[in-house]
């Protein structure tokens, strides 16, 4: 009996001990979608916009003034760093959005404003609004 107890044990701290080695398609225990929205609130159009995540670039294209985007894609890692790209007027801007992990359940919210000025809000907070995709 003791026998027993000892093997289960023993593959009890094999599989906890590997759950980070286990791909992120197979981790039902964690979200695997990964959804950021970018807002524009400046006044005018901002052109170009892509959103580097998960290593990839995703281009959303032009964002209307006073209209939001939605990113939707899978998870491909268990942290990853977010970076938006975009020209307002005739700069092309570039900033570092912050870092997505399961803390944040992998949801930002990326507004820009007057000015090209960025501000991102991470979390599970963020409001649930209709996406207008291009």
């Amino acid at each position: 009996m003791k026998k027993e107890h000892l093997l289960f044990a023993l593959f009890a701290l094999f599989v906890w001990s590997s759950l980070d080695k286990i791909p992120p398609e197979y981790q039902f225990w964690k979200q695997n979608d990964t959804q950021i929205k970018v807002e524009n609130n400046s006044d005018q159009d901002i052109l170009d916009v892509s959103v580097m995540v998960w290593s990839l670039p995703h281009k959303l294209g032009t964002i209307k003034k006073g209209t939001v985007q939605e990113l939707k894609i899978g998870r491909k890692r268990d942290v990853t760093d977010v970076v938006i790209r975009f020209r307002y007027g005739n700069e092309t801007i570039e900033r570092f959005a912050g870092t997505l992990d399961a803390e944040d359940q992998y949801r930002m919210l990326i507004t820009i404003n007057y000015a090209g000025v960025v501000v991102v809000k991470e979390g599970a907070d963020i409001p649930e609004a209709a996406a207008i995709r291009p």
